[in-house]
């Protein structure tokens, strides 16, 4: 404490202004810090409410899901559950979001010029960059593959227009493929549609475990000599 003589010539105690200026800027770290570690453990519930429903709707869909599976799952109240989500769509939308946009940042656009590898290159490190995504979150693509269809017109709409950027990014590697004389003339985007296909249900295949999860580097080459070569052997008629 400090003592300082007021004007009347009384002693009383009165911290100094350097001092009050410190606390106050002590309690407004305090208080951010304390502020950020809320703000930490709240994602990392949210988190947890969106690992256990992306688990619960891949095995029993969505309309066999409940609330009270997702909460169960998680191990909350299910109070718990409405901090963070209105309802069970609204839930399963965030997943499918953070799904797409997960997706869409792994397929790069492919780029002529100096210094950048070849298209075919390009292509192939955005396959392997898929299907390991495929392989690390089985769950997820499930959902993609199996569920969406059938459940939301909004939802069935966003991964159409997903599909579509896909197949602007395979119909685009195609383009410059030929331009560089490594693919034959082709109908790009129908061959882009086949592609995409063929990438899809391998995807569905992997993550349902009816075909064994191979190296990825094995996968990826297999669809890139489907794609580029198909099955014929070459040099021979038919």
């Amino acid at each position: 404490m400090w003592l300082v003589r007021s004007p009347a010539g009384n002693k009383g105690i009165e911290p100094p202004a350097a001092f009050l200026l410190d606390m106050v800027v002590q309690q407004g770290v305090i208080g951010w810090a304390f502020n950020l570690g809320g703000a930490v453990r709240r994602a990392r519930r949210q988190q947890q409410v969106l690992d256990s429903a992306k688990e619960i709707f891949s095995q029993k869909g969505y309309h066999r899901t409940s609330i009270s599976d997702i909460v169960h799952k998680a191990g909350i109240a299910r109070g718990t559950f409405y901090l963070y989500f209105k309802n069970k769509r609204h839930v399963f939308h965030s997943l499918l979001q953070s799904l797409l946009q997960e997706l869409d940042q792994r397929i790069q656009v492919i780029e002529l010029g100096e210094g950048n590898p070849s298209p075919l290159e390009q292509f192939r490190a955005n396959l392997a960059r898929i299907i390991t995504f495929s392989l690390e979150e089985p769950h997820l693509i499930r959902i993609l593959l199996h569920i969406v269809p059938r459940f939301d017109k909004d939802l069935h709409r966003e991964l159409q227009q997903f599909n579509e950027r896909l197949a602007d990014r395979v119909e685009r590697a195609l383009k410059l493929g030929i331009e560089i004389g490594l693919v034959r003339p082709c109908p790009t985007r129908l061959i882009a549609y086949s592609i995409v296909g063929a990438m899809k249900e391998v995807m569905a295949q992997l993550t349902s475990k009816r075909i064994p999860a191979h190296d990825v580097k094995i996968v990826v080459d297999g669809l890139l000599e489907f794609g580029l070569r198909g099955v014929a052997l070459e040099n021979r008629g038919a």
